[in-house]
């Protein structure tokens, strides 16, 4: 995995940062096995009620695990290059759980202080954008999601981070309705290399006080904030996850 800095424009904002995230073979063998052990465990409807294949269900998995892994490695290297290692851990549920993928996650990554033993927990969202051009209007007309309700899951327990992960690729299941040439996901893995972009976050705070609630995706009521930019993007939410800088977290 290969991750840098870049930075996007946004109306009326100061150029937004953003990690742009290059998975290698390994990163995406890594998440195929996740999503093996774990396809047959996963409601085969998504939160609109609407039934999805194997298949389907699987590259989704990936997808998310790719997510994960991303922002668990951006969380990692700030915690190392600001000498925090004595101060925080952070993990990933899938990587220590021993219920053999039978149950639902209750978070994605779990960020710990080690002096006080405090846990903080963070859900990382991935989506695809395919309809859009050029890739860095992402952060213009996309959203920050948090927790949903759908028909399927009435109740979602916040957490306390949200990290959104934006793929600029089609689904090989959704139909190619724009006259961009934007590549499939799924081919993607089987080239062994994936681009995705970690647009930013927010806390659950954030998200009660600013946030709206959107059925934009999947027929679900998701908690967000729209677009991208006016959420915290990518420094701020290190600065804010690690406890460097808690204004407005």
């Amino acid at each position: 995995m290969k991750i840098q800095s870049t930075k996007w424009p946004c109306s009326g904002v100061v150029n937004h940062s953003v990690v742009e995230v290059n998975f290698d073979q390994n990163d995406i063998d890594s998440a195929i096995a996740v999503a093996d052990a774990k396809v047959q465990f996963i409601n085969a409807h998504n939160p609109g009620g609407i039934r999805r294949s194997p298949e389907v269900i699987k590259n989704r998995i990936i997808a998310g695990k790719l997510a994960d892994s991303a922002v668990l490695t951006m969380i990692s290297q700030c915690i190392s290059h600001w000498g925090m290692t004595n101060v925080y851990d952070v993990s990933e549920y899938d990587k220590n759980r021993a219920d053999n993928f039978e149950n639902p996650d209750p978070y994605d990554l779990e960020l710990t202080n080690l002096r006080t033993q405090a846990t903080q927990t963070i859900e990382v969202r991935s989506s695809f954008c395919y309809k859009l051009a050029p890739v860095s209007k992402i952060v213009e007309k996309l959203s920050v999601y948090g927790w949903y309700t759908s028909a399927n899951k009435p109740v979602e327990p916040p957490r306390d981070w949200y990290f959104q992960v934006v793929y600029y690729l089609r689904p090989q299941d959704v139909p190619n309705e724009s006259s961009l040439n934007i590549k499939t996901f799924e081919d993607q893995l089987k080239a062994g290399s994936v681009t995705g972009y970690v647009v930013g976050g927010a806390s659950r705070r954030i998200l009660e006080s600013k946030g709206v609630d959107r059925t934009d995706q999947d027929g679900a009521s998701y908690r967000a904030i729209y677009p991208v930019c006016q959420a915290h993007d990518c420094i701020q939410m290190m600065h804010a996850v690690v406890g460097r800088n808690t204004s407005g977290a």
